[in-house]
């Protein structure tokens, strides 16, 4: 007995290979390891070390270098969190990458011409004319270009794709002026502040890099749902564009007031434009035909509108609400253009369940079955399957 339950207890016990102890195959041979975002996480975790390895021996040079990759850093984390959040359906890697190019190279010299010709300041409240429309304007720049480069696609984009191409190109912006504000202005101050006024300012300037890049990305997004809203729409207001550079700018122009920033009031402006960001986000995702809402909030094609007068009269069949599902809502997708739905039930019924069906008359009772009409049949909206986001389509 005692020698038969040893062998069984050798039998199973598990067995490690080499794989599992070093698994080196697993990186040369498992795809999964070579994605994208498992190589971005070893990027993102291995930045940080590097740069400050490359503080060891100093130098203005070395100090601007490790300023960019703190900025770019931080810059590539908010876009993967704004990506999980706002889910783009219609943006691809190459708009993306047209966005920061365009950004990086006209954004900065765009801003300081208008800024320099208009005086900007920040002691009063024509801060937001010297300083958040040129800023503003500037970052509308790479959406424009991009819209332009892709508009034959305006179709079958939402408002909610160019809101998240202006976060992108607000993004670089904020990257680029943390720099400045680190390298330039702070450089220009350290010599004449020590101890704890260095200190400081030194973790002051640093925030930038974490604050800088969200909060112009949240209102470059702003201005980026808005020109969606002008391009996407079959009427092509292009004007409705610089209602979102306007409200961008109001916004930009208040965070960099001097009574406002630093401030407790500077925490208000900041939630205003967050909230206001994630609202545009949700309203975006429909298309601005779509725009008009069944009482259970999903959208209602344009064919089925009615006019008020009419309502009661010929309005079809109010549409079951769809069954409730875990997404939260930043995963949600627009309906898909409706299915022909099934005969109703009235038409599939057997001939013996009608008392006249048998008869020979010509003539047909009001509820006897009849050609099946799309035209009046009630319509069914369903969801499109999950798109794919940016960061794992192929191409």
């Amino acid at each position: 007995m005692g020698g038969g339950y040893v062998r069984d207890s050798a039998r199973q016990s598990p067995s490690y290979s080499f794989s599992h102890l070093v698994p080196v195959r697993h990186w040369a041979r498992d795809p999964a390891l070579r994605s994208w975002p498992v190589l971005l996480l070893v990027a993102l975790v291995c930045v940080p070390p590097i740069a400050l390895v490359m503080l060891n021996h100093p130098t203005p040079a070395k100090i601007r270098d490790i300023a960019w990759i703190f900025a770019v850093y931080f810059a590539v984390a908010w876009l993967l969190l704004l990506g999980v959040i706002v889910r783009p359906q219609h943006v691809s890697r190459a708009m993306l990458a047209a966005i920061a190019v365009v950004g990086v190279v006209t954004q900065a010299p765009t801003a300081i011409f208008l800024e320099t010709k208009l005086h900007a300041g920040t002691s009063s409240l024509l801060d937001i004319f010297t300083i958040g429309v040129p800023e503003e304007l500037a970052k509308a720049i790479p959406i424009v270009v991009v819209a332009w480069i892709w508009r034959q696609y305006w179709h079958t984009q939402t408002p909610r794709d160019y809101l998240f191409l202006g976060a992108v190109s607000g993004l670089v912006f904020g990257a680029a002026e943390a720099v400045h504000y680190f390298t330039d202005v702070l450089g220009s101050i350290s010599g004449h502040a020590t101890g704890l006024d260095l200190q400081t300012l030194t973790i002051q300037y640093i925030w930038r890099f974490l604050t800088d890049p969200i909060d112009h990305a949240c209102w470059a997004g702003i201005t980026g749902y808005f020109i969606g809203l002008a391009i996407t729409s079959h009427h092509r207001k292009y004007w409705i564009g610089l209602i979102g550079i306007g409200i961008a700018a109001v916004l930009h122009g208040l965070n960099d007031w001097n009574p406002i920033n630093s401030h407790l009031a500077w925490v208000l402006i900041t939630l205003i434009s967050v909230l206001l960001f994630l609202g545009y986000a949700r309203a975006g995702a429909w298309l601005p035909e779509q725009a008009m809402a069944a009482p259970d909030g999903m959208a209602v094609p344009g064919g089925l509108a009615v006019p008020a007068g009419q309502a009661h009269a010929a309005a079809p069949p109010a549409p079951p609400r769809p069954p409730a599902t875990g997404d939260e809502w930043w995963q949600h997708v627009p309906a898909a253009a409706p299915p022909p739905p099934p005969r109703p039930a009235a038409a599939t019924r057997p001939a013996a369940a009608t008392p006249h069906a048998a008869t020979s008359s010509n003539r047909t009772a009001p509820h006897a079955a009849a050609p099946y009409n799309p035209a009046t049949a009630p319509t069914v909206l369903q969801r499109k399957p999950p798109v794919r986001p940016w960061w794992e389509q192929e191409r």
